[in-house]
């Protein structure tokens, strides 16, 4: 263990000495040193979003470090409910939230729950744009307290072929086909998931009419659960789920099932993984050790190795100095042209998801 602490000392020694404007720290070194020991023996107390490739990026910084995780698996909007009602109660009990930015984004960080991250940023790699793919794409607020360290394509719509077989579905149109109604399945919109996403990418391609017939006209139906919805699309007789993240139809189509289903990639949403801190981290040291690891090159190979072993797509990495896995090149957005995606889980993006949960809880009354 001390060994794994000395040579990753020695590789961050190595490091230029480049800040976010290019002035010269000498002294990062000593306080990188000063945080490791200080954080010897410490826990570390995160949220992390239900997906296996978090689980074990924690368990392989437990394996670097002199630093028990203690992981807890929560969906976003759980965890923004938790870490409300626990912060109006005056308790801190988190290090760190990672997992989909857009509760982080769009109510965390606006009620004052989150830290700002930047002071927390030791390593130069980890504080030089330059070692990221696009500055404005960094953080998904504008008061910087969510970090993305990864912005993906994520194809949340699927098909099951074998119902309404004859009709096709090849643009945004098509979802309108009285051939499909009734045989919509969607995951609740009444707060930011891969369901609002996807329908929030349709509201900005076809506009506000276009999600009003989808919901009203096309009678789908809504499940909050995402495991409900692999149910109706695969075994209920639904023709269309829209909202199923990627990682559930992957694990599916590995365990031999969704043979009939297809994902839909020419609905693709733009959407935001990364992390968060939590008002006053009740263990410092070991926050700042774990987010400057993570988002070192090392942390983000870790990250992206792990994303890659349950996902056929979407692991990718903000840091230019980390390639897309082998396959999942199509999940990087292009960012010599970022105005063709809508981000829907960053702050950008917004303006079109908080417009589909509002007609949706105007049609459905929830």
């Amino acid at each position: 263990m001390f060994a794994r602490l000395a040579g990753f000392f020695l590789l961050a020694m190595t490091m230029p000495l480049v800040g976010p404007a290019g002035a010269q720290s000498p002294s990062w070194q000593d306080e990188w040193k000063n945080t490791l020991e200080k954080a010897k023996g410490q826990s570390l107390s995160v949220s992390i979003a239900p997906e296996e490739a978090y689980t074990t990026v924690m368990a392989e910084f437990s394996s670097r470090f002199s630093i028990k995780a203690e992981p807890t698996i929560m969906r976003p909007s759980s965890a923004l409910a938790r870490i409300q009602t626990e912060q109006q109660s005056g308790k801190f009990t988190w290090d760190v939230w990672m997992g989909g930015t857009s509760n982080m984004v769009n109510s965390a960080a606006p009620a004052g729950l989150l830290a700002p991250m930047e002071p927390y940023f030791i390593l130069p790699e980890v504080k030089d744009p330059a070692n990221w793919r696009h500055p404005d794409f960094l953080f998904g607020d504008a008061g910087r307290r969510v970090f993305t360290n990864a912005n993906r394509v994520e194809f949340y719509v699927l098909r099951n072929i074998s119902v309404v077989p004859e009709a096709k579905l090849e643009s945004w149109d098509d979802f309108l086909n009285p051939k499909f109604k009734g045989k919509i399945s969607i995951r609740d919109l009444s707060v930011p998931n891969g369901g609002t996403f996807a329908v929030a990418t349709g509201y900005g391609v076809m506009g506000p009419d276009f999600v009003r017939r989808l919901l009203k006209d096309q009678e789908p139906k809504f499940f909050e659960n995402p495991q409900q919805l692999e149910t109706a699309v695969v075994r209920g007789g639904q023709a269309i789920a829209i909202g199923l993240e990627s990682y559930i139809w992957d694990k599916c189509r590995a365990d031999g099932g969704c043979k009939d289903v297809e994902q839909l990639r020419q609905f693709a949403a733009a959407t935001s993984a990364g992390l968060s801190i939590p008002k006053n981290p009740p263990h410092p040291e070991a926050m700042k050790v774990f987010v400057n690891w993570y988002l070192s090159k090392e942390g983000q190979e870790v990250w992206v190795n792990a994303r890659a072993k349950q996902n056929n797509s979407g692991a990718v990495s903000m840091r230019k100095d980390v390639a897309p896995f082998k396959g999942h090149e199509s999940s990087l957005p292009d960012f010599s042209n970022p105005r063709n995606y809508v981000f829907v889980s960053s702050e950008k993006g917004s303006e079109e998801v908080d417009a589909t949960i509002k007609i949706f809880k105007e049609i459905t009354g929830h």
